[in-house]
């Protein structure tokens, strides 16, 4: 399972990946295990993202990755875990949704 992730002044940002082992999502399908470092130095690529390839973190396919799931009105739910094949988690003001969420 992959998660990209947007919330890039969280701790657990590596590149727009997410570099938890264990995540929990929230019945509002909101990241649960946000933690913000307002000191963390986040990279704007969005000045030269059109000359030059912006530095991500690879692909890491992590069969280990376990994501619980509190949003029982989500299709990737099953008893509480998430079954997906990846996860994206957005970025907003306070909040970092699970933009993967598809209600049943």
């Amino acid at each position: 399972m992959d998660v990209v992730c947007r919330k890039y002044s969280c701790i657990y940002n590596d590149k727009a990946k997410c570099s938890r082992k264990n995540l929990q999502v929230n019945e509002k399908a909101d990241c649960k295990d946000l933690h913000i470092d307002d000191n963390k130095l986040v990279e704007d690529v969005s000045r030269d993202m059109f000359s030059h390839e912006p530095d991500v973190a690879p692909y890491h396919h992590c069969k280990n990755m376990n994501i619980m799931c509190d949003s029982e009105n989500c299709i990737f739910n099953k008893n509480n875990e998430c079954f997906s094949n990846g996860i994206f988690v957005g970025s907003e003001q306070t909040n970092a949704p699970c933009n993967s969420f598809v209600p049943r």
